[in-house]
C-alpha cells in the first residue's frame, strides 16, 4: 500500500473499497483546475474584448448608415431642385411662346375687324354714291 494514499473511513456501497487520491492526483487537479480557471478568464476577457469590438462596429455601422442617407437625401433634393428648376424654365418659356401667340391673334383680329369695318364703311358710302347718283341723274332727267 501507498503510504502517500488516504485510506477510507468507510466502504462503498456494494461493499468495494473506495480508492482515495494521492498528493499528486490533488496536484494534478489542482493544476488542471488552474488551467481550466486561466482558461475561462481568458475566455471571459476575449467575450469582453468581442463585445466592445461589436459595439465600436456598431457604431461605426449606425454611423455609416446614417451618413450614407444623409448623403442620399442630399442628392435627391439636388435632384428635385434641378427638376424644379428645369420645369419653372419650361413653364416660363411656354407663358411667353402664348403670349407672343396671344399678341399675335390680338393683332390678326384687329386687322379683320378692321377690314370688315373699312370693307362695310366703303360698301355702305359707296351705296350712298351709287344712290346719289342715281338721284343726280334722275333729277337732271338723264334717266327715264
Amino acid at each position: 500500500m501507498n503510504e502517500d494514499m488516504i485510506l477510507p473511513a468507510s466502504v462503498g456501497q456494494a461493499g468495494v473499497p473506495v480508492r482515495c487520491a494521492t498528493v499528486e492526483d490533488l496536484a494534478r487537479v489542482r493544476e488542471r483546475l488552474a488551467k481550466v480557471e486561466g482558461g475561462h478568464d481568458n475566455l471571459r476577457d476575449g467575450l469582453n474584448t468581442l463585445s466592445v469590438q461589436f459595439s465600436d462596429l456598431r457604431r461605426d455601422l449606425t454611423k455609416a448608415v446614417a451618413d450614407h442617407a444623409a448623403q442620399t437625401r442630399r442628392e435627391i433634393m439636388e435632384r428635385v431642385a434641378a427638376m424644379g428648376e428645369t420645369a419653372n424654365e419650361r413653364d416660363t418659356e411656354v407663358s411667353e411662346r402664348l403670349s407672343r401667340i396671344e399678341g399675335g391673334i390680338r393683332l390678326a383680329n384687329w386687322i379683320t375687324v378692321t377690314f370688315i369695318i373699312l370693307a362695310t364703311g366703303l360698301l355702305g358710302w359707296g351705296q350712298i354714291g351709287d344712290a346719289a347718283w342715281s338721284l343726280c341723274k334722275r333729277a337732271l332727267g338723264y334717266e327715264p
